[in-house]
């Protein structure tokens, strides 16, 4: 592998690029800019030299730009045109990877969370993503958490959007539920409707 800081000016965004760029603002961008802050570039950006195109990391690029970099560690390929492209799709395609495991993704979010003064949002998930994955209730304050357990009589609230085409395996797992807790109370909304 071929490691080069080059300046910034010298990468092109490939013009083929199917990713849809990040605006400053953006969540996204948010998110990937602290990250940036937080541990700098540690996936470098994947650079064709023979046709001067970015092939991978047109947003970290964008963002460091943003700030003023003049030059970036890059990892250097010479492909001809049509690899490139196979390789920017690849490198972008979560179809490559694998998918989390939802226990192991699970155990090591709760982990983080309990470390004191550790901000578990480094991870690029936002606090309601992460208190979605856990399974727990957003914490926002003593006063309004009392508000809400008046409102609710003391119940937690939990929203589960389901698409349509899985509703009626949902409903029956819901049932069973339903029957073994008589405690729960289900309200349902088409949102379509709404």
């Amino acid at each position: 592998m071929l490691l080069k800081t080059l300046p910034v000016t010298s990468l092109n965004p490939a013009p083929y690029n199917p990713r849809i760029s990040l605006k400053p603002g953006d969540a996204a961008w948010k998110k990937l800019e602290r990250s940036l802050a937080e541990f700098q570039l540690v996936q470098p950006i994947v650079w064709n030299e023979r046709t001067g195109h970015v092939v991978s990391g047109h947003q970290r690029l964008a963002i460091l730009k943003h700030h003023g970099e003049t030059e970036v560690d890059c990892v250097v390929v010479d492909l001809p045109l049509e690899r490139e492209q196979a390789l920017n799709i690849t490198l972008n395609n979560s179809e490559v990877g694998s998918d989390w495991d939802p226990d192991r993704l699970i155990d090591l979010v709760a982990e983080l969370q309990e470390l004191p003064e550790f901000d578990a949002t480094l991870t690029g998930f936002d606090a309601q993503q992460l208190h979605d994955l856990l399974l727990a209730p957003v914490d926002q304050n003593e006063e309004e958490d009392a508000a809400n357990a008046d409102e609710t009589n003391g119940l937690l609230q939990v929203t589960l959007e389901v698409p349509p085409d899985v509703w009626p395996e949902v409903q029956q797992e819901l049932d069973s539920l339903l029957t073994r807790y008589p405690d729960l109370r289900l309200h349902i909304r088409n949102q379509a409707a709404s």
